[in-house]
């Protein structure tokens, strides 16, 4: 097994690969009838609608994961050097997001994911990691 650090342009992006790789899929909302095949819907269908075409459901879904292990980090947070002031007078560093939607994954090797370089001092990392 290997750890993989993961960054990609956005969570979509982020999941897209981890279905490519064989990692997650996509579980549809059955109450959605975006999701159900015209044949098995009780509403009227269109006369002329080819019930003989290729269908895919295109309505709502969660990921589901289904490797290993998977930390989702999301967008990352790091402070600008600049305090801030609250209502109330309590002051709090300014922050901005890093580029990136970052998780963590353990995986068998070779995978073709997004992946970056082993950071020297992650953000977050596995309990009992080095």
């Amino acid at each position: 097994m290997s750890n993989y650090y993961l960054k990609a342009d956005s969570e979509t992006a982020l999941w897209e690969a981890l279905e490519a790789a064989g990692l997650a899929v996509k579980d549809y909302d059955p109450t959605d009838v975006l999701n159900v095949r015209p044949e098995d819907q009780l509403n009227q269908r269109p006369d002329d609608l080819d019930l003989e075409t290729e269908w895919s459901p295109s309505g709502a879904f969660d990921w589901r994961f289904t490797g290993q292990a998977l930390d989702i980090i999301g967008v990352i947070y790091k402070p600008t050097g600049t305090m801030l002031t609250d209502e109330e007078g309590f002051e709090y560093p300014e922050m901005a997001a890093i580029d990136g939607y970052h998780a963590n994954l353990i995986a068998e090797a070779g995978l073709d994911l997004p992946t970056i370089e082993a950071p020297a001092t992650p953000y977050r990392v596995w309990s009992g990691s080095n």
